[in-house]
């Protein structure tokens, strides 16, 4: 057995929309790789692997998986999709390591990452290249990822992190929540792309070292365009490229996602900012998460948009010592639920 798990369709042809692949398991010619970082994501795959050969109909591409779960879901793409390359896993070592690994053994000039959760759209990739094709300038394309109503949702809207970011956050409302509709319905070039669907050069993706490990769990892409714009690289958001997101297959609002991010965030003020920005920075945020959980818990019962804030936030406002440090492996968050086994407060 090679490291990657050999195809069974190395017949297929460029219109079937995989690429043919090598007997030692290497694909050969492919514009571009699909990345794909699975975590028990039996219950969507399929669906997210199947939406691929119809949303890509003009390039040759690759899909490669790893399982960071409980190898529930390599067992059933082996079965139902022989033609996914499959990395062995490494466990459950996050999202940025899982797209590293992947990336390694990428044979395209593109990688393109792709949640377990994204249903992509008929012609999705093929507006991205359509993308490339307009805006040959940016190394990162991306696409409008929509809700279960067909509405785009907050995932496309991620705000550059600054001071002035999080006071509003604190203090108003994010420029995320105003960003306006009709900005997804044009093509437009932006600071950050939602991480679940974006392409990226492998050339770009090679000289940034992809996603920064540190990060376990949320603002690793936002690392990572922060290290890549500074280099003058630019990014896209295309509008004809939609996808639907089922947003974590969970609870988007439950404490854990909630507090991951706030661990995510706090890793990225201390790797970018100066220590007292940081601080501030990380206080504002602790500020937004308290006003959410004193809101929900106080307002709940009559205003019912506000019943899952008090939950969802209870954990950054009241226990802020748990992502203070972010994912510090000696004092983050990581190394806290590993010693109260797993279990936050």
């Amino acid at each position: 057995m090679t490291d990657l798990q050999t195809s069974a369709t190395s017949s297929a042809t460029p219109q079937d929309g995989v690429a043919p692949q090598s007997p030692i398991g290497e694909a050969k010619g492919v514009d571009v790789s699909i990345l794909i970082v699975a975590y028990n994501s039996a219950a969507l795959i399929e669906e997210c692997i199947a939406s691929v050969p119809s949303a890509c109909t003009k390039r040759r591409f690759e899909i490669l998986l790893i399982d960071n779960g409980d190898g529930s879901t390599e067992a059933l793409v082996r079965e139902r999709f022989p033609h996914v390359r499959i990395v062995p896993s490494r466990g459950n070592v996050g999202f940025a390591a899982g797209n590293n690994e992947l990336a390694r053994h990428a044979q395209g000039q593109f990688v393109l990452l792709l949640n377990p959760d994204m249903k992509l759209f008929a012609g999705a990739i093929d507006a991205l290249f359509e993308g490339v094709d307009a805006y040959p300038q940016a190394s990162a394309w991306g696409g409008v990822t929509v809700d279960a109503h067909n509405r785009p949702d907050t995932g496309n809207a991620i705000p550059k992190p600054s001071l002035r970011e999080f006071a509003h956050a604190a203090f108003g409302r994010s420029t995320a929540a105003n960003l306006p509709p009709e900005r997804l319905e044009t093509d437009g070039e932006v600071d950050l792309l939602m991480g679940g669907f974006v392409m990226f050069t492998k050339s770009a993706w090679d000289a940034a070292a992809g996603l920064d490990e540190r990060y376990f769990l949320y603002c690793e892409e936002v690392d990572l365009f922060h290290r890549l714009a500074k280099q003058g690289h630019s990014f896209w958001r295309i509008s004809a490229a939609r996808g639907y997101h089922e947003a974590g297959h969970g609870d988007g609002s439950s404490p854990m996602r909630v507090l991951y991010h706030a661990a995510g965030t706090a890793e990225f003020t201390k790797a970018h900012w100066s220590g007292l920005a940081s601080v501030l920075g990380r206080f504002l945020f602790w500020v937004a998460a308290t006003e959410r959980y004193l809101g929900g818990k106080l307002l709940g019962r009559r205003i019912p948009r506000l019943q899952s804030r008090e939950k969802a936030y209870r954990l950054v406002s009241l226990y802020p010592g748990l992502w203070w440090r972010g994912y510090d492996k000696q004092r983050g968050l990581l190394a806290q639920l590993k010693q109260r086994g797993g279990a936050p407060p």
